[in-house]
């Protein structure tokens, strides 16, 4: 009786969100005959420090400038913005816009809380143009989720950031080699790093070539430094246990087998021992650049670099990642006009480029560079500079319902490669669990 009652309320659930979203149906042409002016925009944010005032500054701004105002609301971390927008899913208490991943936002599309953002873009009178997406690149382009069908646009980028590699310059000049181009490169570097010990470490920690992280950005980015992808959005499955995934783990079983790389010892001790001098190799986000630079400063206190992940594909590819903005199913044309015209405003040059130093993610619009605020950046902390080269060759996780819960079960399955565990039989058993957890996902 339990399960023919649950099975009834989702029924009239899904109902009820495929009936209205049919009968309110917004069409090109009441995107274009909208008037914003007067409208008020539901913003829900994940942060409650001073970038919550640097937000409502800019809204405030915004109000004086086009008559749209804008409330934001912090509404918890990212879990709970997500969880809020989904339970108001067919209703007039959804917000207009929210902060969010790529895989919030499928979670979102699947049951009718975000919108397919494409209406709104390819507006003549509203929308972005080619310049406007040209400028972006491939911070436009990640925003796209091929597993739905029509690939909707469901994330508009607003502060990205990209996985790379920090690394003592010093000791890779001491041992006498080149930074790693390829991951037998990365390796070799490694195991001569761990075989050494550097002229300024700082304390009697044994040397130690690469420490792992073991999040599954990390996984994603060795994954696609060996030319393959995390999930086939041609079959709509994941490809965890791809020739390619076998590849970046044999590589990383390697180093470990070797004792030359480890997972992490406790979080952000990969920092922290870089700074000391005594681990050459980490792999992380460029928004954590600063937190890098004041370790090495208050440790060995010399020269480091930042730089691609070695790859053995033809190209580098760089896995790129950030929270951007979903918008909100409310099927009022004025309202979506109004809230894409705040999506644009926040993301034009001079506020992308603000935003960057005030959040300390990256920009999205590469004319943001110029910006006199990034241009000192680039000018102090040529890391910094240098990380902004690499960003044209990014690649996305997947925007796919459910994946926050798969990348849980990569990092336990990440862990448990680097400590020894058999590498074709525990990517055969995630890549099971993952498509498990998706298949669960889409039919509930």
């Amino acid at each position: 009786m339990n399960i023919f009652i649950k099975l009834f309320t989702n029924f009239i659930f899904l109902s009820t969100i495929i009936f209205s979203s049919n009968i309110y149906a917004v069409t090109a042409d009441d995107i274009e005959n909208a008037n914003p002016k007067g409208q008020t925009v539901e913003f829900w944010v994940q942060y409650s420090d001073e970038r919550l005032d640097a937000v409502k500054a800019r809204a405030a701004r915004f109000e004086e400038e086009t008559g749209i105002k804008v409330n934001v609301t912090y509404k918890g971390h990212y879990g709970k913005v997500q969880s809020a927008m989904m339970t108001s899913a067919g209703t007039k208490d959804i917000a207009d816009v929210a902060r969010g991943y790529g895989n919030a936002a499928a979670d979102m599309y699947q049951i009718g809380a975000a919108i397919d953002q494409s209406i709104l873009a390819n507006s003549k009178k509203w929308g972005v143009t080619q310049a406007d997406i040209d400028d972006w690149g491939a911070n436009w382009s990640v925003g796209f989720s091929p597993y739905f069908d029509g690939n909707p646009k469901l994330l508009h980028e607003v502060g990205k950031s990209i996985e790379v590699v920090y690394y003592n310059k010093d000791w890779m000049d001491e041992l006498g080699l080149s930074e790693p181009q390829t991951p037998a490169d990365f390796a070799e570097a490694a195991c001569a790093a761990t075989n050494s010990v550097f002229s300024g470490r700082v304390g009697e920690t044994p040397s130690l070539g690469y420490e792992i992280d073991t999040d599954a950005s990390n996984f994603a980015a060795w994954v696609f430094a060996h030319g393959g992808d995390v999930f086939d959005y041609n079959s709509g499955q994941y490809s965890l246990n791809s020739k390619e995934a076998i590849a970046a783990m044999e590589f990383i079983q390697g180093m470990s087998n070797q004792g030359c790389a480890q997972v992490t010892r406790d979080k952000y001790s990969d920092q922290q021992y870089l700074g000391l001098g005594s681990v050459m190799f980490a792999l992380g986000s460029t928004s954590g650049i600063t937190y890098f630079q004041k370790a090495i400063q208050e440790g060995y206190n010399g020269n480091w670099e930042i730089s691609k992940v070695p790859h053995s594909s033809s190209e580098p590819v760089m896995n790129l990642y950030g929270g951007g903005l979903i918008m909100g199913k409310t099927d009022n044309p004025d309202k979506m006009v109004a809230t894409y015209q705040w999506m644009k405003y926040i993301t034009n040059t001079e506020n992308s480029a603000v935003w960057s130093t005030e959040s300390g993610y990256g920009f999205v619009r590469t004319s943001s560079a110029d910006h006199p605020a990034i241009v000192e950046k680039r000018n102090s902390l040529p890391q910094y500079d240098r990380s902004l080269g690499l960003i044209k060759y990014g690649k996305g996780e997947p925007s796919v319902p459910a994946y926050y819960s798969v990348r849980g079960e990569i990092e336990k399955a990440y862990a448990g490669i680097i400590n020894g565990d058999d590498i074709l039989s525990t990517l055969n058993d995630l890549n099971d669990e993952a498509n498990a957890i998706l298949a669960d996902a889409i039919a509930n």
